[in-house]
């Protein structure tokens, strides 16, 4: 699969040197996983630079690190898809062994018809989200505290002029205001890490400063 959006050279740089926290390295490979231009140069570095993958464990041929990762998040899996509880979720299989393991509930929304999240817990650092925008629904209107990161797992999302399907990066930093919504096509997917908290606009902003 051909991705439009990409991580930047510094953001590869930081993966390759084992500085990102864990939840965006969950974002980077889920890109990783199903676009051929970054997998591409990442095996030419990877002939050249041994562990372009420093978080993983070693395998016995350093020259194979970046391959053997490929090999494994390509291959259909012999799991069952993903679920939570007894609800199995549309993502394509590319994905499935990218996936940390799911708490069994606890979906979250924001007052939004239509959306839905899923705090999935990490050992430390930013927040890891499974989200879930049905199609055509648009997300409310917000900010953001720290830096947010996201791969499009299935289905689209409009942000802006922007365009993002599945594979697609999105990196939104504490400058940025927007209302992304979901292709009227198909139900939109999205893994993203979060630093800190939502900012939101309008009568949700006063909601949410009213609880904290």
């Amino acid at each position: 699969m051909t991705t439009a959006h990409h991580p930047s050279e510094e953001l590869w740089q930081d993966y390759r040197s084992g500085q990102l926290d864990a939840a965006s390295r969950w974002i980077l490979e889920g890109h990783l996983a199903v676009c051929r231009d970054c997998s591409a140069r990442g095996l030419a570095q990877a002939s050249s630079e041994e562990g372009f993958f420093p978080h993983l464990p070693a395998p016995a041929l350093p020259g194979s690190i970046l391959s053997s990762l490929l090999a494994r998040v390509r291959q259909v899996p012999s799991l069952a898809p993903p679920k939570i509880g007894s609800e199995s979720l549309p993502i394509p299989a590319a994905f499935w062994p990218l996936l940390p393991q799911l708490p069994s509930g606890g979906w979250r929304g924001a007052l939004t018809p239509g959306f839905r999240y899923l705090d999935i817990p990490l050992p430390e650092g930013p927040h890891l989200y499974l989200i879930h925008l049905r199609r055509g629904r648009r997300f409310p209107r917000h900010g953001h505290v720290g830096n947010e990161r996201s791969v499009v797992l299935c289905g689209g999302l409009r942000d802006g002029v922007k365009i993002l399907e599945a594979g697609d990066f999105d990196e939104a930093t504490t400058d940025r205001i927007h209302r992304p919504w979901a292709l009227p096509d198909e139900d939109c997917w999205i893994l993203a890490s979060l630093q800190g908290t939502l900012r939101f606009t309008g009568w949700r902003g006063w909601l949410q400063a009213l609880m904290t």
